[in-house]
């Protein structure tokens, strides 16, 4: 220890310092990213809006199963500040690439839906029916 420098001491210092922040910032101690229970899906066949609630799933496969018809056919949508609906851009790819002849999305990826009220939808869980 006789040979340690002062700004040896200093560099220590600041050094379990910044692992005491990182660990405490990223460590699950500080403010975390807001983790949302629910995402708007839209039958794309039918037009139908989906409040699509995860429950004990950690995510939700996208895009999901219909009820009724068991098709991959519920799409994360958004409504604009008009009042439009439309895909979210993330899925779009896939909306084009599974070329599915749905009546209620036009070309520019908006949605004409049912009704603006959506209905509850719980995704069935691999393993569970």
């Amino acid at each position: 220890m006789d040979n340690v420098k002062p700004w040896q001491i200093i560099l220590m210092v600041l050094a379990v310092a910044v692992l005491g922040f990182s660990i405490w910032r990223f460590g699950g101690f500080g403010s975390s990213i807001p983790k949302h229970e629910s995402i708007l899906l839209v039958d794309v066949m039918t037009g139908q809006l989906y409040d699509a609630h995860k429950g004990d799933a950690k995510g939700i496969l996208l895009p999901a199963r219909a009820p009724g018809t068991g098709e991959r056919t519920l799409f994360p949508v958004e409504q604009d500040e008009s009042g439009t609906w439309r895909l979210r851009d993330r899925y779009v790819s896939t909306f084009k690439q599974m070329q599915l002849k749905s009546e209620v999305v036009s070309a520019d990826m908006t949605v004409r839906v049912k009704s603006d009220e959506p209905e509850y939808y719980e995704p069935v869980l691999p393993g569970n029916g």
